[in-house]
């Protein structure tokens, strides 16, 4: 009887205090926009129309337009994430109130433990594969391969690589690098109850990121700034403020219409392009990885998934979206081996042709996800197998020592 007041009081405190009451409601929207955000990440990394003329139009000054505008995808992502993370963690101490500490810290363990294996996987994954392309573009000596060798593990295996990741085909993985740090520092100032002073000081890092960014002109940061602390850090508290204070966004989002939020997610992604521009094209920045007009747009963007929660919901888009991170850690792959057969065969001139530059970006998606698709598919069966063998193994035993 007392635990069932203690929960109620708490419940009641909790309520009252903060203005929210953590149920977990699913977020249709977000994987919906996941699909458009990974096809953007695609875009960045495929080069789009680099390298061709369309009619008066030059290719690069058209790749230039969309990679800037799919900049918005892995603040997104980062967003995306700290909502999630901290409405799971904030509806466990709802669930939990005797004992959230523990719960929550089991859940974190097991969410970091889940983002360290994927990346050491994939890490694993694209080891094996840059080093396979050494030793065949390798001539075949024991010094050259040697020499191969020990310069390949001595420029892979440094500090840096589990806080900024790597080069070679691996370079996209600092995502899950600077995801992994930035859950681990947001876990920290959420159970000290500081998420409002990380929020403040993440902001101030990321602007001042900006600077070893496009403002380089301004102020040049010899810091490499695509990270968990300049970068990542920031979106990540975002999305968690969000989730914290959800019932208030709510109320806010849906006092707002639809086309409203329309007019201000396209002026907001002109706003990007065109600060992308000044800042890189006029003022020569170093890196356009985020902007400051990605913070409004990041935050309209979510304001709408939350009033339309249920976006694509039940269609192939949001399964899509729903496998972003498959897509996002397969896609360097799929561009590399392209390249390399293309190559192999003589065809790397078609790879300069319109009709390649339009299919390429679509091509190498769609095989990602394929791709991805199949190895859980071959993964399931094979813990399926493992898991029957084991069963029959253990009847078998069974069965012995009954009969002896």
């Amino acid at each position: 009887m007392n635990n069932e007041k203690e929960v109620f009081l708490y419940k009641l405190k909790y309520i009252t205090a903060e203005g929210n009451y953590f149920i977990m409601e699913r977020n249709y929207s977000i994987d919906f926009i996941k699909s458009f955000a990974i096809f953007a990440v695609v875009c960045i990394h495929t080069g789009t129309l680099s390298g061709v003329q369309i009619g008066a139009i030059h290719g690069d000054d058209a790749d230039f337009i969309i990679d800037t505008f799919a900049r918005f995808a892995v603040p997104f992502f980062f967003v995306a994430s700290g909502y999630l993370f901290v409405q799971k963690i904030n509806s466990i101490a709802e669930k939990y109130p005797t004992e959230k500490t523990k719960q929550q810290i089991n859940y974190f363990k097991k969410y970091t433990l889940k983002l360290v294996k994927l990346w050491l996987a994939w890490f694993t994954f694209y080891f094996l594969f840059d080093l396979t392309v050494k030793i065949i573009e390798t001539d075949k000596t024991s010094q050259g391969l040697q020499t191969m060798f020990t310069d390949y593990i001595q420029n892979v295996f440094t500090w840096e690589l589990f806080y900024y990741g790597t080069g070679h085909s691996q370079y996209h993985l600092w995502f899950l690098l600077a995801l992994i740090w930035s859950i681990i520092i947001l876990f920290i100032f959420i159970k000290i109850d500081s998420l409002a002073l990380l929020a403040v000081i993440s902001l101030g890092l990321n602007i001042f990121g900006l600077f070893g960014q496009s403002y380089s002109t301004i102020l040049e940061v010899n810091l490499e700034t695509r990270d968990a602390l300049f970068f990542g850090l920031f979106y990540i508290v975002l999305g968690g403020m969000l989730a914290t204070h959800l019932n208030r966004v709510k109320a806010a989002a849906k006092r707002i219409s639809t086309y409203i939020y329309i007019v201000l997610i396209i002026l907001l992604s002109g706003i990007q392009v065109l600060e992308g521009y000044v800042t890189m094209k006029l003022w020569e920045g170093n890196a356009q990885n985020y902007f400051l007009a990605t913070i409004p747009l990041i935050i309209i963007l979510f304001m709408t998934i939350i009033k339309h929660n249920k976006l694509g919901k039940n269609t192939m888009i949001s399964k899509i979206g729903a496998n972003a991170v498959g897509i996002y850690v397969a896609h360097v792959f799929v561009m590399k081996f392209i390249g390399i057969m293309m190559t192999r065969f003589d065809l790397a001139y078609i790879e300069e042709t319109i009709g390649w530059k339009l299919l390429f970006t679509p091509v190498v998606f769609i095989l990602a996800y394929l791709m991805y698709a199949g190895i859980q598919i071959l993964k399931g069966f094979t813990f399926q197998d493992i898991k029957q063998k084991i069963s029959k193994r253990k009847e078998r035993q069974s069965a012995i020592s009954e009969y002896h």
